[in-house]
């Protein structure tokens, strides 16, 4: 553990005021020393690091007031000069232990304050990626297009950039949590940085699982009056391939990472981000479709769960009850009138479900999407995506087809005290097109300005402000919906709607998905550190 037969340097030594120091690893730094904080008992283990938090030593020499009396924030020369306690050990993220002592560490003055026994407001473990490939590898910075339809600068939540930006742009410019030197440029000094953060790094599935019996073990670290985690993992339904591909890095078995949320919050630890387990699921599940789609007030396509085990027993009886079950319910619960003789949701499908799309839950970034027409291609759409290798579902989502010209993405915000039946007004509204495939799945989706939207439709204002309309009316039963499964409020959702124009003035408003908090943002620059802010304020609650 300390490294037994390696000859060390001698100890630093401190001679001046007792202190502590806010010691923070960034997250998008390999090289970056954490707070080695336990033994991992096996290569099966997660591993569990402190990133951020005030830590015990001593100034070099001379009094915190003397440094203080000195300091010039444009002058390093003058920043106190810190030596860790030696008893701190230092890792990198990947385990391996920095020899020991560390120090003397030359720090702002915000970053040193006098010796408190007060424990921080909040303690927040981010559970990360820490496979063999980083999510995001290209540095998170914005190389596509500008109407692309990438991450943007931050990257995706489970990428380190992101992480980064969160504790920068989220952390710090918290007026709870933050640095007065941070949200004040005019200020003398910080506030406390009144948080601790924890870095418990899994690389697949098995060490996902390995946190459920481990989660009492990390809320014992933790000191904060409020505790809360943020899950940067995106739950999947196939088997560990990161090692084979490096898109798959970021993604671990679902049941494995809602059971360790779900431990986590038995021991006290607080779901924060994205959102709760049993909210989180349901979700990313697309289980909901089938059951909505038989409420019109949804305005939902209609869509069935196909089992996979039938798809084992015969293939062609699975799709030939599959298109019978979308008729069923087209016939028996019709798409809303909006007052055109087109025929809805799709004018193929006008004298019954031909054509269609069949994707699987936990699925993100329109993979395990297929397109399909009749009900040979069906058949060969349910086999390729639940009978191939490596796939774990269960079952699949099948969906009418729909048309529409562009996409319109709703971001609510809902505040503390909101509850049905209350309207909710999105806090921002985004539009998304898709590039034509030759290939049985979508193309790249493209960036819309309202202004582009417009031109599509030929100008025609009245059709856009009463797609717009609908589509807000639509999301208040929606909303209402997801607060009878969990009655406390979330602090994010997107909700995505495709539109059509029928005529002037005339659009057709149907539901795609809900989308959980931190999904991609499209064009709405300042919008993650608005959903940061969010996410911290429900930790707090």
């Amino acid at each position: 553990m300390r490294g037994i037969g390696v000859k060390r340097p001698a100890p630093a030594v401190g001679t001046g005021d007792a202190v502590q120091f806010f010691h923070a690893a960034d997250p998008a730094e390999v090289a970056d020393k954490y707070v080695h904080l336990q033994r991992q008992a096996s290569k099966s283990d997660p591993l569990f690091f402190q990133s951020h938090g005030w830590l015990n030593g001593r100034l070099q020499e001379g009094t915190l007031q003397k440094a203080s009396s000195r300091f010039n924030p444009a002058n390093k020369d003058t920043w106190p000069l810190v030596v860790p306690d030696q008893d701190i050990l230092f890792t990198n993220r990947y385990g391996s232990q920095i020899p020991a002592p560390l120090g003397p560490i030359r720090l702002p003055l915000s970053f040193v304050r006098a010796p408190r026994e007060e424990p921080p407001l909040l303690s927040l473990i981010y559970v990360r990626w820490g496979g063999t490939h980083r999510v995001g590898e290209t540095g998170g910075e914005e190389t596509e297009p500008e109407d692309g339809g990438g991450w943007g600068k931050f990257g995706c939540p489970p990428c380190d950039w992101y992480i980064s930006g969160m504790i920068d742009l989220g952390f710090l410019q918290h007026p709870q949590l933050g640095d007065a030197s941070v949200l004040d440029p005019e200020a003398s000094s910080g506030t406390p940085r009144d948080f601790e953060i924890f870095a418990l790094f899994v690389a697949n599935s098995e060490q996902t699982r390995r946190v459920a019996p481990l989660a009492k073990n990390f809320a014992a670290q933790l000191r904060g009056s409020k505790r809360a985690s943020f899950w940067m993992l995106w739950p999947a339904e196939w088997e560990d391939w990161e090692d084979q591909d490096p898109d798959f890095a970021g993604y671990v078995e679902r049941l494995a990472l809602f059971s360790a949320m779900r431990a986590c919050e038995s021991a006290g630890i607080r779901s924060s981000f994205p959102h709760p387990a049993d909210q989180y699921e349901l979700i990313t599940s697309k289980s909901w479709m089938a059951t909505l789609s038989e409420m019109p007030q949804a305005h939902l396509p209609a869509a069935i769960l196909v089992q996979k085990k039938h798809v084992e027993a015969d293939l062609q009886a699975a799709a030939k009850r599959a298109i019978a079950k979308l008729n069923d319910i087209r016939a028996n619960s019709p798409f809303p009138s909006d007052g055109s003789s087109q025929p809805a949701p799709s004018l193929v499908n006008k004298d019954g479900v031909k054509k269609g799309v069949v994707k699987l839950g936990w699925s993100w970034e329109a993979r395990y999407v297929s397109f399909f027409n009749g009900e040979q291609q069906l058949a060969a759409r349910l086999r390729e995506m639940l009978m191939c290798k490596g796939c774990l579902a269960s079952e699949c989502i099948v969906q009418e087809w729909v048309d529409f010209d562009f996409e319109m993405r709703l971001f609510f915000l809902p505040p503390r005290e909101w509850a049905p039946p209350v309207e909710l007004t999105p806090t921002r509204i985004e539009f998304n097109g898709w590039k034509t495939s030759t290939s049985p799945s979508p193309g790249a989706f493209t960036k819309l300005s309202r202004d582009k939207c417009l031109a599509c439709w030929a100008q025609d204002t009245e059709a856009l402000n009463s797609a717009q309309q609908k589509a807000v009316e639509v999301s208040q039963f929606l909303l209402a919906w997801l607060y009878t499964k969990d009655p406390e409020p979330f602090p994010m959702v997107r909700m995505d709607f495709m539109l059509r124009r029928l005529g002037p003035g005339v659009a057709r408003v149907v539901f795609g998905e809900f989308c959980e908090m931190g999904a991609c943002c499209l064009a709405w620059a300042d919008g993650p550190p608005t959903i940061w802010r969010s996410a911290l304020d429900y930790a707090l609650r």
